[in-house]
């Protein structure tokens, strides 16, 4: 009995739960309810009030004022929207583009071609921010066109419908001649020659054929001045062989653009090593100590052989060594000294070379009635002073068997006009100059300098 009770309390209150949601439910329909029609008069209301307003005579002006001033901002709305999409439209300029040709240039020269054009494109966004210089191409289509002048029509290449071109020219005059065939001789240039060390010699390259064919019109063949074998020599070391490419040139050294047939041919250069033998020339330097002078000098190399370019060698006629004799005071003093070498020498054999010098009691001896000689005068006019005599007298200094084995006619006193200042006249006065051609003598004389007179 006790759980029957208990049962019966569970479902009483799940009834009065159930009545309770109920009552909540019907209440918020009615809140809706009630809210809905609240919206529905007004509006009513509201619209009640437009159709009033808007078609009452009193106020129809000040209406239809408003209602055309909503238009104009209706449409001008509009149009800036347009500009605004417009403005998203971009533009990218590219300059100096390369314009490639359509033509059989196997048949065909083509004059009055512009090597660039620049190009304009504008489109979309997204599509110009892509784009770039690599990817353009501009073509002059020649195809289809025979001799003659033609105005040609450049077009831009690649694009797609979006996007417009600007070809700066956009169109051209070209001229259109027929080749012809003709055979010329193969001439040689060496390229990279700053890349080749001085000391190697080329010689004249022997081709493996003398002559080639060059295609181009009448009017571009009569201005080639030659076609060279452009034969690259970097880093040559002896004799070698090449496919050297072939190049034609104009009479003023300009590259011009013709059909060479072959366009490569093989070269053979012999390479040398320019050298040359010079004897070796001691000067002695300095005064020698206790009344000495130099009987004999010998040497263990008398000679030297240097290697340079020709152009140097021909400059060089002897390797002059300065030795000095201040500190000699033996009988015989013995010195190993280097072979240095001159502007543009590479090598040289002996490198050092030992020097035997031989001395003996100085002794001197005059010479008189020697005549003073003019060098470099060009065009100048010279006279002596008045108060100069035209000889000197010169001492030679040496040992006794030196002087006595000396020929005196080979002591030269000279002046050097090429020490005059520019521009200088009349009365002058310049150094005087002595050689004796020997350089174990001293040759002093006590004239330092003579005076001329000089007019152009």
């Amino acid at each position: 009995m006790a759980r029957k009770k208990q049962i019966s309390k569970i479902d009483e209150t799940k009834v009065e739960l159930a009545k309770t949601i109920a009552a909540q439910s019907e209440n918020i329909k009615k809140s809706y309810l009630n809210f809905g029609n609240f919206f529905v008069k007004m509006f009513r209301w509201f619209s009640n009030w437009f159709d009033r307003l808007l078609f009452n005579r009193r106020f129809a002006k000040e209406i239809a004022l408003l209602l055309a001033v909503l238009l104009y901002v209706s449409v001008n709305s509009s149009s800036s929207l347009s500009n605004t999409a417009a403005s998203m439209s971009n533009s990218k300029e590219f300059q100096d583009i390369p314009l490639s040709v359509e033509v059989n240039d196997s048949v065909y020269e083509v004059s009055g071609l512009p090597e660039s054009v620049n190009l304009t494109l504008t489109g979309d966004m997204s599509d110009i921010s892509l784009a770039t210089a690599d990817k353009q191409k501009v073509v002059a289509d020649l195809s289809g066109l025979g001799e003659g002048t033609h105005t040609v029509e450049l077009q831009a290449l690649g694009l797609n419908g979006r996007t417009k071109a600007l070809i700066v020219p956009n169109q051209v005059t070209v001229t259109i001649t027929k080749k012809i065939s003709v055979e010329l001789k193969i001439g040689y240039q060496y390229i990279n020659t700053n890349k080749m060390d001085k000391i190697y010699a080329l010689g004249v390259p022997e081709f493996e054929k003398d002559s080639v064919i060059v295609r181009a019109s009448q009017q571009t063949i009569d201005k080639i001045s030659v076609v060279n074998a452009m034969i690259d020599v970097s880093n040559i070391t002896g004799d070698f062989t090449v496919e050297a490419p072939l190049v034609a040139y104009d009479q003023e050294g300009n590259r011009m653009n013709v059909d060479i047939v072959p366009e490569k041919v093989t070269a053979k250069v012999s390479v040398t090593t320019p050298s040359k033998e010079v004897p070796i020339v001691v000067i002695p330097n300095g005064e020698i100590p206790n009344n000495k002078a130099i009987s004999s000098i010998s040497l263990t190399h008398s000679s030297v052989t240097i290697s340079a370019p020709q152009n140097i060698l021909d400059t060089i006629d002897k390797i002059e060594i300065q030795l000095p004799v201040y500190d000699f005071t033996n009988e015989t003093n013995v010195v190993t000294m280097p072979i240095n070498l001159p502007s543009g020498v590479s090598k040289k054999d002996p490198s050092v070379v030992s020097i035997t010098v031989t001395l003996a009691d100085k002794v001197e001896k005059e010479v008189e009635g020697i005549q003073i000689n003019y060098r470099n005068l060009g065009g100048l006019k010279a006279t002596l002073s008045e108060e100069e005599a035209a000889s000197i007298i010169v001492k030679i200094i040496g040992t006794q068997e030196m002087i006595d084995s000396y020929d005196v006619s080979q002591i030269e006193a000279y002046i050097d006009f090429s020490e005059l200042e520019e521009g200088a006249s009349g009365v002058v006065e310049l150094p005087l100059h002595i050689n004796g051609k020997n350089n174990m003598l001293s040759f002093v004389t006590e004239r330092q300098s003579v005076k001329v007179t000089i007019s152009k």
